[in-house]
């Protein structure tokens, strides 16, 4: 592999040699980091917003300096099971403790986690209005899971009376933007609507909501979705350049090279080539009885790549 020139991988070339601001990822475990910083050089990803699931991010800091801006992870479990009391008081000290972020994670998978909840609130609800409000009062912006892909309800979720409807979620989550509008959302996985049936109502709400940005993980959800319609994904994509950011979601917990490998190898031929019916480098579980999921490249302009790999981010934070 180079990175003079264009970058190469796995016999595929890619064109941009730019900065690259990678807008989603975790820290979970030390070794597993430098790993994913080692994959990370490879690719060209000199910056990264990764969430860290603990309580302190000063070993990072001194192990990568500059390298990293923090997210704080509020937990699901308190959340919705205490409130969100001691997340408002979390919240006044966040910058001062060198985050940037919040990252909360709405998802139909709680009702299983929570059964003692018979209904877990919604982003929408008004029990969390408090939390919402305090960190749009302190200016830090919010990375929000919103939803699951089509698929999950079709096998996962198909009981609505306990996971609601996948329409129910992203509703809740209009709702929560109307009520926040000066409250900077990034939304991850593509505001859970990269399936092509569903760009419209996405493009409704960027529209509609100057506060919302979306976000590029996962590769396996959007190199399957931009697959079944690549010309009407490029040209979305390209009419909202300025509310998308590049992710991976890559998940430092493990020492295996092919799982980071695969998610930005795969992100990068999907954005910058031209391949057609490429086969994903990692298997899609969704799709591994029916055929697999294929990469249809979108190869996008250069000015394109640009804002989505740096430029974008350069507006929510300080890079």
């Amino acid at each position: 592999m180079t990175l003079c020139g264009n970058i190469t991988m796995s016999n595929h070339s890619f064109r941009y040699t730019g900065p690259i601001f990678d807008a989603h990822t975790h820290v979970i475990d030390i070794d597993a980091l430098k790993m994913l910083v080692k994959v990370e050089d490879e690719y060209g990803i000199s910056k990264a917003l990764t969430i860290v699931h603990g309580e302190s991010i000063q070993e990072y800091d001194e192990m990568f300096p500059g390298r990293f801006i923090y997210a704080r992870y509020f937990s699901g479990w308190t959340l919705f099971t205490e409130g969100p009391r001691q997340a408002v008081e979390d919240v006044k000290t966040l910058r001062e403790r060198g985050y940037d972020m919040a990252k909360i994670h709405f998802a139909p998978f709680w009702s299983d986690r929570l059964s003692d909840i018979e209904h877990v609130p919604p982003i929408d609800s008004h029990d969390f209005d408090v939390l919402f409000d305090a960190l749009m009062d302190e200016d830090i912006p919010v990375l929000v899971h919103i939803g699951d892909p089509d698929t999950y309800f079709a096998t996962r979720y198909t009981d609505a009376k306990v996971y609601g409807t996948k329409e129910d979620h992203i509703s809740e989550f209009e709702n929560r933007l109307h009520k926040n509008k000066e409250l900077i959302f990034q939304a991850a996985h593509f505001a859970a609507q990269p399936e092509p049936h569903r760009l419209q109502n996405l493009a409704r709400m960027f529209d509609n909501y100057p506060n919302l940005n979306v976000d590029l993980s996962s590769a396996r959800w959007m190199c399957r979705e931009f697959g079944r319609n690549p010309e009407q994904a490029r040209d979305f994509l390209i009419k909202y350049v300025d509310r998308i950011l590049f992710a991976t979601d890559c998940v430092a917990s493990k020492l295996d090279r092919n799982y980071y490998e695969g998610r930005h190898s795969s992100l990068r031929m999907l954005l910058e080539s031209d391949v057609k019916k490429e086969s994903l480098p990692f298997v899609d579980t969704d799709t591994v009885n029916s055929g697999g999921t294929f990469i249809y490249g979108l190869n996008l302009p250069e000015n394109i790549l640009e804002k989505l790999y740096w430029k974008n981010a350069e507006k929510i934070h300080n890079l």
